[in-house]
């Protein structure tokens, strides 16, 4: 590499390398908390820090010191209190509890060993009831959030039977989700080929591993890679969708370990629940789909995307349709739902669908993004990727990101949608009613993702600079 080469790759990479730690010196990303207020811990000097809370508002709640800056942290909303990672050399892990209603941090929780460098992971169960922290290769832990005690312990013995079964030329992938209740853990465990390229999970388990310490853990085997998973209401079964040949529901029993799979005529991907009911529904690239509690299929089908000649299809009524892949989901009040519109890859088209629960069927394409906004953006973006190279004789090929989907929100009477367009860095205000775009509000440009604030109140935008939307007003609040 020629010395003018070396010289720009340098800056480039002392560049990346002084924003992240810049970043981590000044603090965490801020996460809502409860009645509009958000939580972040600021690092101070030496090894201390502490933890900042502001109202909706922005002005100061309370600052609560705490002994390290976390390697990674957690909020528990039933116990109003923050959990944060940190390591002594010589002691091992800590996990500190810090209620916000004492203003206090409470005893830390000992874990054995040392921390994994990105791979240690905190998984909250939804009720905020059981906390579970997962050390990869060592153990799994469960933590009762009303006495912070931990109350179950997992080694990786049950990981270990999965890699002697798996296939050849392949390494176990495992990322967890919990239930409502808190009893339970799912360990998702896919064996991936050993390779570079994008190809699918060679084979995959589902692993129950209960918060209470007398239930040992059940694998089963889900027919295929799992896209999605969802828990029964009353938490005794998990529903996984799986992107096998033909797409199918696996049904498990958590109790008695058992499952039961159901074929679907369109590829999953994702399960989640609309209405004031909170029924669920499978979301595929076709159509999406009502099922029961129990995991079995319903009658009612919401058309999403067919072929259609002569260009696109119509943008209202009953002739509306995606023309696109399907995105986050949102339920809006009890008769309406949006749905953000992908490209395949998962990036942006800058357009929502709403949907009519009762017509069954999608009413309106609502763009976040003007076709002459779209086009200053993508010019722009393909001429610094020409700048770079020719910088760099081609050394450094940069290539530009495409993002992914916006972030979606509602009023909780679902009356109005907020649609943040993460490269406009625009909110897009649609009246659902009306399917009309009523406002435009510019945020700050690293405003990440958008979300109701807990007292209802309050559109809160994270970012490094957090702000505000009055949901009477639409009015942004800095």
């Amino acid at each position: 590499m020629s010395s003018r080469k070396l010289f720009l790759f340098s800056i480039v990479a002392v560049l990346c390398l002084s924003r992240l730690a810049f970043s981590q010196a000044y603090g965490t990303n801020p996460i809502e908390v409860g009645g509009g207020a958000t939580a972040r811990v600021i690092k101070g000097k030496s090894h201390s820090a502490q933890v900042e809370v502001k109202d909706a508002e922005g002005s100061s709640l309370m600052s609560i010191p705490v002994e390290a800056f976390p390697s990674i942290w957690i909020y528990s909303k039933s116990a109003n209190t923050l959990y944060l990672v940190h390591e002594d050399k010589k002691s091992g892990i800590f996990i500190s509890p810090v209620n916000l209603t004492t203003q206090r941090a409470g005893k830390d929780i000992n874990i054995v060993g040392r921390l994994n460098f990105n791979l240690d992971e905190l998984i909250m169960s939804s009720d905020g009831s059981r906390l579970f922290f997962d050390s990869p290769g060592r153990s799994i832990y469960a933590i009762d959030t009303a006495s912070n005690q931990v109350v179950a312990t997992y080694n990786y013995d049950w990981f270990r039977d999965l890699s002697a079964d798996r296939p050849k030329h392949s390494f176990i992938n495992n990322h967890f989700v919990s239930d409502g209740e808190g009893g339970h853990l799912i360990a998702i465990s896919e064996a991936d080929p050993q390779t570079m390229g994008m190809l699918k999970p060679l084979k995959c388990w589902l692993t129950v591993l209960s918060a209470n310490s007398s239930h040992p853990p059940v694998t089963v085997d889900p027919g295929g890679p799992v896209v999605a998973s969802m828990f029964s209401k009353d938490g005794k079964l998990l529903i996984g969708a799986d992107k096998s040949t033909e797409g199918s529901l696996a049904v498990v029993d958590l109790d008695k370990g058992t499952s039961v799979n159901h074929a679907l005529t369109d590829h999953p991907t994702r399960l989640f629940r609309l209405g004031s009911k909170q029924e669920p529904w499978v979301l595929g690239n076709e159509e999406m789909r009502s099922i029961s509690e129990t995991g079995e299929l319903g009658d009612r089908r919401i058309p999403l995307n067919k072929p259609v000649k002569g260009g696109e299809s119509g943008e209202t009524g009953a002739s509306a349709f995606l023309d696109g892949f399907p995105g986050e989901t949102l339920s809006l009040g009890d008769e309406h739902a949006a749905i953000q519109i992908t490209n395949k890859h998962g990036g942006s088209r800058h357009k929502v669908a709403l949907v009519d629960m009762k017509k069954l069927q999608v009413d309106a394409i609502i763009p976040t993004m003007s076709g002459g906004e779209i086009a200053g953006i993508r010019v722009g973006r393909f001429a610094a990727a020409y700048a770079m190279s020719m910088a760099t004789g081609g050394a450094i090929i940069f290539t530009p990101n495409f993002i992914r989907n916006e972030s979606l929100a509602a009023r909780p009477d679902g009356r109005f949608l907020f649609a943040l367009d993460l490269e406009g860095h625009v909110i897009t205000v649609v009246d659902v009613q009306t399917a009309t775009v009523v406002r435009r509000i510019r945020v700050n440009n690293t405003i990440t993702r958008i979300e109701l604030s807990s007292d209802g109140k309050h559109l809160i935008c994270f970012g490094n600079k957090t702000q505000q939307i009055n949901l009477e007003s639409n009015n942004l609040e800095n």
